[in-house]
């Protein structure tokens, strides 16, 4: 019984330790200043999950008898889709920054928020980028 009482203190001074050691580490760690093309990625990586989300990739998707050739073909077929939804929103993010101002950036870096007209401008350009 004091063996397992032993052992528990152990672990629990262990488990103290860590926890002292990451809120440490936590504290030396800056916070990284939002810029206009960190700001640009946010809108990028927003866009690409939105407009994935929308395709149905599975269709493209053989059934588990195909042969290595079809199965193939179709992992070609669904990687260019990606990449054109990737493209089309490489191109809507960069157009939806243009008009954006560096005090707006400023704003941005200091509430941690993008505001919600800029993914909105994102999802309107990513039509015209589309091709």
């Amino acid at each position: 019984m004091a063996r397992a009482v032993a052992v528990l203190r152990a672990a629990s001074v262990a488990v103290l330790a860590l926890f002292a050691f990451d809120a440490a580490a936590a504290e030396t760690i800056p916070q990284s200043k939002a810029s206009r093309e960190l700001v640009r990625r946010i809108l990028l990586d927003a866009c690409v999950y939105q407009e994935a989300a929308k395709e149905d990739f599975d269709a493209d998707k053989p059934d588990e008898k195909a042969d290595a050739k079809a199965k193939s073909k179709a992992a070609n077929i669904i990687s260019a889709k990606q990449q054109k939804i990737v493209d089309a929103c490489q191109c809507a993010s960069t157009r939806a920054m243009k008009p954006v101002t560096d005090e707006e950036i400023v704003k941005v870096d200091e509430n941690r928020q993008v505001p919600d007209a800029w993914y909105s401008a994102t999802t309107e350009a990513y039509a015209s980028c589309k091709r």
